[in-house]
């Protein structure tokens, strides 16, 4: 279920376990807000309790989930940092003996609401541990949320804060938020603060307070590149650089924007809709959304041999053939001068 469907789902039925999954970390917020409402005030100190799993075992919640509720109906627990459903190596300092918990999940105990907390994109399924859990417990959604998702829950939240936005200046927004919830709804307080005479946001307001991020920024650089435009270009790279960015890394976000235009730009070509480009390029709809805007205003002449002069310097890059940051002025010369 969704994150917004949590309350409704405790009139009829509250589940003895529940898993909440996912890195959006506004969702994983809200969500524990609301389990935390299924204990009255006064109990809070004496039937709640939290457990951090990089500090603490899984026995000790255990022994916490099976204790009998103190002057209530009901123990609420919370399980934070579950890094053993996911893949890879444990890095946490506490070893976890799942074998007590294993045990815990196929009868837990009718009085306890326990609560896993997982702020992550997605955990390992071939696990035993992570298959049991699954099976015994309610899933709650706390993922990304889709383009059209974003848009309603930030103008619901716009509307039921007394405040309007413009239409472009939510899709602004959105785009330097990179689609991101946690991100979008902490810039939406400075633009509150802003428009507090007029409870209106405008676009001035967005491209005033937020700023992008390094995507968009990166994009930038692209857009002026693919255009011709070297000084616009060198601009965008020196402010890159001025903050810090390695051009490497740089390179690199370069490198997987163009493949993104290529990618979409042939597929859409083959008739391919923006619902299935996402599914099939594993993209969120937001991103492809944005690369359909932008992939016609480029041939795809120009975007294959941008993506392939990328390589290249990747490469004289890593193998340290000459200065990081002369390659890339470098690039952004020949290219522009290049393929006009």
């Amino acid at each position: 279920m969704k994150v917004k469907e949590l309350s409704n789902s405790f009139k009829k039925q509250i589940a003895p376990i529940y898993l909440v999954l996912g890195s959006e970390s506004q969702l994983q917020d809200q969500a524990r807000q609301i389990f935390l409402q299924l204990l009255p005030p006064e109990e809070l100190e004496i039937n709640f309790a939290e457990f951090d799993l990089e500090e603490e075992n899984l026995e000790e919640v255990v022994g916490e989930a099976n204790s009998m509720p103190f002057l209530g109906e009901r123990r609420l627990i919370f399980v934070i940092n579950p890094e053993f459903l996911q893949g890879g190596k444990n890095t946490t300092v506490v070893e976890q003996d799942l074998t007590l918990f294993s045990e815990y999940l196929k009868h837990p105990q009718p009085t306890t609401t326990l609560v896993i907390f997982a702020p992550y994109e997605k955990i390992d399924k071939r696990k035993k541990i992570t298959k049991l859990l699954q099976k015994n417990s309610e899933l709650v959604d706390a993922g990304k949320l889709n383009s059209n998702e974003l848009t309603t829950v930030l103008k619901q939240q716009i509307v039921a804060a007394g405040f309007q936005i413009e239409d472009e200046a939510l899709t602004q927004l959105i785009q330097r938020s990179n689609s991101d919830y946690s991100l979008a709804n902490s810039e939406l307080i400075k633009l509150y603060t802003y428009a507090a005479k007029t409870h209106k946001i405008t676009i001035n307001a967005v491209k005033a307070l937020v700023p992008q991020t390094l995507d968009n920024n990166v994009f930038d650089l692209l857009d002026a590149l693919l255009h011709n435009n070297l000084a616009q270009a060198k601009l965008c790279y020196q402010q890159l650089l001025l903050l810090k960015n390695d051009p490497i890394a740089l390179v690199a976000l370069a490198i997987s924007q163009i493949r993104l235009l290529l990618q979409v730009k042939i597929l859409n070509k083959r008739g391919m809709s923006s619902g299935k480009l996402a599914n099939y390029l594993q993209i969120h709809p937001y991103r492809i959304k944005l690369a359909l805007q932008q992939e016609s205003r480029y041939s795809l002449f120009k975007l294959k041999k941008a993506l392939y002069d990328l390589i290249e310097m990747d490469y004289y890059m890593k193998t340290g053939q000459g200065n990081k940051e002369y390659l890339f002025e470098l690039f952004m010369i020949n290219f522009t001068q290049t393929y006009k």
